[in-house]
């Protein structure tokens, strides 16, 4: 259990540098955003490709916090059904839950790499009022639907051996 919780930790650390460059990300889309409203409406002079590079960083923003937010018990939980189940069963849903989601995403990430080494091969480029390649956008896809789908991993495996994975208590509604 140690070992599971050590390494959980470790990826945790990577998680966190990944939510570090989407934040930057995301800081430096509203810095653009802001100037560029600023300018064109102060000075008719808009910032060229400010759409397209917001374009290609909300993917960035997106995918690159996604397992960051799973490691912190972020994600949206539905325990209609699981909240009665005794602890051995509700154990076995979660684990057979985050198995599922690192199956879906393991399946996702694949077809992402796929479609990030198409793009590499075939020189694709945004096309607007500036170009750039795709394929880091589509590889960052990729790499955050992996770490998200290692994240599963980790979660199960602590879940499956009676580990506490963080916000496993739902919050009541009233």
């Amino acid at each position: 259990m140690d070992s599971i919780l050590r390494l959980r930790a470790g990826f945790g650390r990577v998680l966190t540098l990944c939510g570090l460059v989407a934040g930057l990300t995301l800081l430096a889309v509203m810095v653009l955003v802001v100037a560029n409203a600023l300018l064109r409406y102060l000075f008719n002079a808009p910032i060229a490709g400010t759409l397209e590079v917001t374009e290609g960083a909300l993917p960035i923003i997106v995918f690159l916090s996604l397992a960051m937010t799973q490691y912190e018990g972020g994600h949206i939980k539905v325990v209609l059904l699981t909240r009665k189940l005794p602890e051995g069963a509700r154990r076995a849903a979660v684990v057979f839950a985050m198995l599922a989601g690192a199956a879906l995403f393991a399946w996702a990430s694949y077809a992402g790499w796929k479609l990030t080494m198409k793009s590499i091969a075939i020189g694709e480029i945004e096309r607007g009022s500036i170009r750039y390649p795709l394929w880091p956008i589509k590889g960052a896809i990729a790499f955050g639907m992996a770490l998200l789908t290692l994240q599963f991993l980790l979660d199960a495996a602590l879940a499956a051996f009676g580990g506490t994975l963080p916000d496993a208590e739902p919050e009541e509604i009233e």
